[in-house]
C-alpha cells in the first residue's frame, strides 16, 4: 500500500501501478493511515468512460491516478477540506488561487507572476490543490500530486488570501467580488459526489471559505502587466 501525506493527513491508496507511486513521490510517508482509498478495475472504466479524449500512450496507472484522486476527494469534507480546481501560488507565505474554466490562462498568469517578482513567488499547485480549515480557522492551500500537464507541485501548505477569478479582456483590471457574486464560480470548480451528505459537507465547507478569504475577478492580457495589476489589487501598492 502506498501511504502519502496530503494536507496534514495520512492517507493510504491501493493501488497497483508505479505511474502513481512516482507522481505521489514527493509525498510519501509512514504511519497509520487516517483513511485509505482502493481503486477497482471498474473504477479505472468508468474514468476512461468520463476522459474526452485520451492521449497517446495513456495507460491504466493514468486513470488509476485520476480515480485515486477523486476517492481522496470523498474523503476529505470529514477533515473540514475539498478539493479545488485552481492554480495556487505562494507571494510573501501567502497563497493566491487563481481559478478558471480550462484555457483560459492560469498558466500564463503564473508564469507572468514569476517574471514580475521571480523568486519571492513559489508554486503551490498547478491544478488541483486542496484546500482545508485547521483548527484555528485559518483556510490553508496545500499542493497534492495532481497538478495539471506542467506538473507544478509542492508538498506545503501557505494560508489562503485570495481567490481570483480570471477571465480573457482586452485590458488588466481587477475588482472585489461580493460572496453571492462569487459563489456560482466557486461551486464550478469543486468537485460535487453524490451522495448528500458528502454534498452538504462540501457546501458547507465552500459557503465557508466565501466567508473566509478575499475575491477578485481579474480580466486580463497575456502580458507581465497583468501580474503588476493583480498584486498590486490584492496586496496595495
Amino acid at each position: 500500500m502506498l501511504i502519502v501525506g496530503i494536507a496534514g493527513l495520512v492517507i493510504g491508496i491501493e493501488c497497483r501501478y508505479s505511474y502513481l507511486e512516482k507522481r505521489c513521490a514527493a509525498y510519501a510517508t509512514e504511519g497509520t493511515p487516517d483513511f485509505t482509498v482502493t481503486v477497482t478495475d471498474a473504477m479505472i472504466e468508468e474514468e476512461k468512460a468520463r476522459a474526452v479524449t485520451i492521449p497517446a500512450g495513456t495507460d491504466d496507472g493514468y486513470f488509476e491516478s485520476l480515480c485515486a484522486a477523486r476517492g481522496i476527494a470523498h474523503r476529505l469534507p470529514t477533515y473540514g477540506a475539498f478539493l479545488f480546481h485552481a492554480a495556487v501560488i505562494e507571494y510573501k507565505g501567502e497563497a493566491i488561487a487563481f481559478t478558471a474554466p480550462s484555457g483560459t490562462g492560469k498558466s500564463t498568469h503564473i508564469r507572468n507572476w514569476k517574471r514580475a517578482f521571480g523568486r519571492e513567488v513559489g508554486i503551490v499547485n498547478g491544478d488541483k490543490p486542496i484546500l482545508r480549515f485547521e483548527n484555528d480557522g485559518t483556510l490553508v492551500a496545500y499542493g497534492t500530486p495532481w497538478a495539471g500537464k506542467e506538473g507544478w507541485n509542492r508538498n506545503v501548505g501557505r494560508p489562503l488570501r485570495a481567490i481570483v477569478f480570471l477571465e480573457r479582456g482586452g485590458k488588466n483590471t481587477i475588482h472585489p467580488l461580493s460572496p453571492a457574486d462569487a459563489a456560482l464560480p466557486v461551486m464550478n470548480q469543486i468537485l460535487l459526489e453524490s451522495d448528500p451528505e458528502t454534498v452538504d459537507a462540501t457546501l458547507s465547507l465552500a459557503d465557508r471559505m466565501l466567508s473566509t478569504v478575499k475575491l477578485y475577478r481579474l480580466a486580463c492580457t497575456p502580458d507581465v502587466d497583468s501580474a503588476l495589476v493583480a498584486k498590486n489589487g490584492i496586496f496595495g501598492s
